[in-house]
């Protein structure tokens, strides 16, 4: 094999297959990725088994060939080099050599036939989601996946597409509209988001609901961004699923199991609702969380003509309270939260203001993002934190 590529070009790919190179593994191939150019195409392909990525680079084949280089000592030479054309040589016996300007690299590669497979995505069964919606969607849900590896279908966030309604399949138009919807959960918090989208009528679902693992998660949100203003297909299969942009395509294994019934533990009423500055909210709760002991600690906030008081009493540590002027003419009223979970889900609502709602100091809280109808807002397009509370000492 002999390829010649441009420093940019090369190590643009390279930064993203590294993405599901392995760090940590007892098998050697799984440290390198893939080159492939036996078509005239330059591509790079990385697996560890659970997420795959694969990606083309603008090249010059000189001669066809695949072999497997070490991903990170690749890389690492890659960015030393200087600003001009790379050429890569791999020999029979999978010794690579790199030339670039007066700089000579030669390292060892691997057979390519010891290098895993990586599944087709299957373009037929995908639907188009425009990828500032699907960003706006894992960063607003993956922030209350479970670490709880005993719980096994909450370590990842739970995805589902409705199946197409006979009658919008027989309806003659070039776009047709589609819910998604993403939900994660911990057990003690959960995130929800819904979307309409317009999607083109070729692309016909039978309904999916699947669970994306985190880890999978975690890269596909490396791998966006940046990249707003693409599309990106999404294809489900039985057991995997697939991202396509541009070039690149990222495939994972699914997280099998049944979701738990998410709609049933989502607050239908309210006794109580705040509307807050997110913002504002958002520093005093994490001004006052900074006197919170680590574990079990929470941040009370107590309710009583027009103010909202903020507080924590921290034995061995300290005490801390502020006050926020709001509109609240009830009965008083106390309810406390772990701060952490308050605070990762205001960051994730792009709303300058939000409602704050409750029933009952032992039941579950609700935060959504406040949208005025008078103005241009997104209204197809829903968002909300299911938040458990914890007991008043």
């Amino acid at each position: 094999m002999r390829i010649i590529c441009s420093k940019t070009e090369l190590l643009q790919g390279v930064n993203v297959i590294q993405l599901a190179v392995s760090p940590k593994t007892t098998l050697p191939i799984l440290s390198n990725f893939l080159v492939d150019s036996e078509k005239g195409i330059i591509k790079l392909t990385s697996t560890d088994l659970e997420v795959g990525i694969r990606t083309s680079v603008t090249g010059q084949v000189v001669k066809t060939g695949q072999v497997t280089i070490p991903a990170k000592k690749f890389a690492e030479i890659i960015r030393e080099l200087p600003d001009a054309k790379i050429e890569i040589q791999a020999d029979e016996s999978n010794r690579i050599r790199i030339t670039c300007a007066n700089s000579h690299f030669l390292i060892n590669g691997l057979p390519k036939e010891d290098y895993p497979l990586l599944p087709e995505f299957k373009e037929e069964r995908a639907i188009t989601i425009p990828q500032i919606i699907l960003q706006k969607m894992l960063k607003k849900t993956s922030f209350a996946v479970s670490t709880d590896e005993t719980r096994y279908v909450l370590n990842g966030v739970f995805f589902a597409i409705p199946p197409q309604p006979k009658a919008d399949r027989e309806k003659e138009t070039e776009k047709r509209a589609t819910t998604v919807s993403m939900v994660a959960t911990d057990g003690r918090r959960l995130a929800y988001i819904k979307t309409t989208l317009d999607v083109p009528t070729g692309q016909r679902t039978n309904g999916m609901q699947v669970i994306i693992p985190t880890k999978t998660v975690a890269k596909l949100i490396d791998l966006l961004a940046g990249n707003n203003e693409e599309n990106i297909l999404v294809s489900i299969t039985e057991n995997q699923v697939g991202f396509k942009i541009k070039d690149t395509i990222l495939i994972s294994r699914l997280i099998e199991g049944t979701f738990p019934n998410y709609e049933q533990v989502i607050p239908k009423s309210y006794n109580i609702r705040l509307k807050l500055n997110t913002k504002d909210f958002l520093q005093v709760t994490k001004r006052v969380s900074l006197l919170v002991s680590e574990k079990g600690g929470s941040v009370k906030y107590s309710l009583s003509n027009n103010k909202l008081k903020t507080s924590c009493i921290s034995p061995g540590i300290g005490e801390a309270e502020e006050e926020m002027v709001i509109e609240y003419q009830g009965n008083p009223f106390e309810i406390a939260f772990n701060p952490v979970y308050i605070l990762d889900a205001l960051k994730a609502m792009d709303s300058e203001e939000v409602f704050f709602e409750f029933t009952a100091p032992l039941n579950p809280g609700l935060l959504r993002p406040f949208k005025d109808k008078s103005v241009d807002h997104d209204l197809r397009e829903e968002h909300l934190c299911v938040l458990m509370p914890m007991r008043i000492e």
